[in-house]
């Protein structure tokens, strides 16, 4: 990269409160590491927060088809100057901002002086608009991958208790080890059927490091595994959006507060046009020819023959030759790795395909990983999604993918169960309502020929079980009810008969009473009758 001036004022002074930068990366593909970094915008964006993610994978447009969005520009065109930053910044419906990197991030370590300029203006006026930048990298241990990474202040490195994965991340570790990163590492565990395996696969991956490499990761969460995040990836809408309060949705909405509290908290010395400032720095230097400079191939082999400009026939066949026979057991792969990177990328944009012997070594790939799972898995999910992008409809048709489900269960009858289950649970949550109706099934199967007494009274004890746990109350039929609204007046009418017993023997004893005092009271006049007495003054009549 030639004429590198970053003295010059193309970054902002140190008053400006600087956005804090993310990076989310991993050891290898397929752990779900876009699907985080989308989900934690977006939650963070929900909390208040201005998020930009910055896609930096030149490979697979993974934030695109997550987002459902269909960038029209890339970083590419404000590196020539015919689109302004602004202009390439996709708004998602939950308001964060998407920079669609591509081919322009690919450029990045061939950029002449004016590029640099012009992306370093574009870059101070987009920092100003955001609070936090989180970097999509591309999966693996490339160098460009790297790069990314050391320069960042902040890296979210993403695992799975895979054990491919805890490799491929220790590798990436160690190779950022080597180059000396100082940022700070946090690992979260994606995938983990719960907490406890999320807190033992990052043990036993932090032991490790700390162990092999004397470097110290810190623990940044976990996701647990979620059947509803296929559907959201179907609906290209964040998990957290679509279902707040489903398992993963939970775990990554409590990141994203992790964000706030333990990030966002702090004053930020790196903001966006620092980091890139350090990326850019530390990227190769290039030497590009001049608009009226004629490229002549010098290098020599080793016979100590110069190649010819242009290579064909017997020439190019020797080439070939003499690239195979230099390659030694001593030979560093990554090197290798590189420059057939680099020759793919040159056929393509020389003959606009790919070679013809490109789907062979595909599937030598295959072959040479023993077809394992992982690969097949990751292969094809791909593959999957990038043809729904393109063709806006499933790779299979619905009788297609329902045949390919039934032969998966292979005649097991408790796997048949389990995904008839599953596709009655998923029509369930997506429309409220379910899909049989669940009363005629209930009659249909009595009808059944096979369908006995003894069937039809544990089915009747089964009802009366599942509506006492459901209402809190043992069952009660229509006659069960009449027959305890009878038994409660009878007990009614016993009681109010008891009572006018109780008044009929208070009456007859008040008779009873009454009669007494009247012979009382005739005894008494005969009595007085006879003596000569005056009745007042000598009869004294009491109860």
């Amino acid at each position: 990269m030639e004429n590198m001036n970053f003295a010059e004022p193309f970054f902002p002074s140190a008053n400006h409160r600087r956005p804090h930068v993310m990076v989310f990366t991993s050891g290898k593909g397929g752990v779900g590491k876009t699907c985080v970094a989308t989900n934690v915008a977006t939650a963070l964006a929900q909390n208040g927060a201005r998020v930009c993610i910055f896609d930096a994978d030149t490979g697979l447009a993974n934030i695109n088809i997550l987002l459902g969005l269909r960038p029209e520009f890339t970083l590419e065109h404000v590196l020539k100057g015919q689109k302004a930053i602004k202009d390439i910044v996709i708004k998602t419906r939950q308001g964060v901002g998407v920079v669609p990197g591509a081919s322009g991030v690919a450029e990045l370590a061939n950029l002449d002086a004016a590029r640099v300029k012009r992306l370093c203006a574009a870059l101070t006026e987009l920092e100003a608009e955001y609070d936090y930048f989180l970097i999509d990298t591309a999966a693996g241990v490339a160098d460009n991958v790297l790069q990314f990474i050391e320069s960042a202040p902040y890296t979210f490195l993403l695992i799975t208790p895979e054990p491919t994965s805890l490799t491929d991340a220790f590798s990436l570790l160690k190779l950022l080890n080597g180059r000396g990163y100082g940022g700070r590492l946090r690992v979260i565990v994606n995938m983990a059927v719960d907490y406890p395996q999320a807190s033992e696969t990052y043990r036993r991956f932090a032991t490790a490091v700390e162990k092999y490499l004397e470097l110290k990761v810190e623990y940044g969460g976990f996701v647990a595994r979620d059947e509803l995040l296929p559907r959201s990836v179907v609906q290209q809408t964040p998990l957290v959006e679509l279902s707040s309060n489903s398992p993963a949705a939970r775990c990554l909405l409590a990141l994203a507060d992790n964000v706030l509290k333990h990030i966002g908290a702090e004053s930020s010395e790196t903001g966006l046009a620092d980091y890139w400032k350090t990326l850019l720095s530390d990227l190769p230097e290039t030497e590009l020819p001049s608009a009226n400079h004629e490229v002549v191939i010098s290098a020599e082999t080793e016979a100590g023959q110069a190649l010819p400009e242009t290579l064909s026939g017997q020439a190019l066949t020797d080439l070939a030759s003499q690239l195979l026979s230099a390659m030694t057991p001593s030979t560093d792969a990554s090197d290798l790795e590189t420059f057939i990177a680099d020759f793919f990328e040159a056929f393509v944009k020389q003959f606009g395909h790919f070679p013809q012997a490109f789907k062979p070594l595909l599937f030598r790939w295959l072959e040479a990983e023993n077809y394992a799972e992982p690969r097949l898995l990751e292969l094809t999910g791909t593959l999957e999604a990038l043809y729904m992008t393109k063709h806006r409809q499933p790779m299979y048709s619905l009788d297609s993918m329902a045949a390919r489900m039934v032969a998966q269960c292979q005649g097991d009858r408790a796997r048949m169960q389990d995904m008839v289950y599953q596709l009655r649970k998923a029509y369930r949550q997506m429309f409220q309502a379910d899909v049989f109706d669940a009363r005629q099934e209930v009659l249909d199967g009595i009808l059944q020929d096979d369908f006995s007494e003894e069937d039809f009274q544990s089915l009747l004890d089964a009802l009366s079980q599942t509506f006492e746990k459901r209402f809190k109350r043992c069952y009660q039929g229509q006659s069960d009810l009449l027959l305890e609204s009878t038994a409660e007046t009878l007990t009614a009418i016993a009681g109010d008969e008891e009572t006018l017993q109780q008044q009929i023997q208070a009456l007859s004893h008040g008779f009873q009473q009454l009669g007494a005092r009247r012979e009382a009271l005739l005894t008494a006049i005969r009595h007085g009758q006879h003596g000569n007495l005056s009745f007042e003054a000598k009869t004294s009549v009491r109860d």
